[in-house]
């Protein structure tokens, strides 16, 4: 599975766009590592919910298959 860094990663200048938008100052140091922590972030959540579903789908088949012989 690729990370969603590894899909696309939004250009710095996207980034800048939204974060000093609200009138913040970022360096692009900054802004860099909040992008690559939010990426990382997103990581955890897709495997966490990819996780839980394919529990659940061994789940469904385990109890389909229960009276089966």
């Amino acid at each position: 599975m690729k990370s969603a860094a590894e899909n696309r990663k939004l250009s710095l200048n996207e980034c800048k766009q939204t974060l000093n938008g609200s009138g913040d100052e970022y360096t692009d140091e900054q802004v860099i590592k909040i992008r690559d922590w939010l990426y990382h972030i997103a990581d955890i959540a897709i495997e966490a919910y990819e996780m839980e579903h394919e529990q659940n789908f061994a789940e469904t088949i385990e109890v389909k298959n229960k009276d089966k012989p």
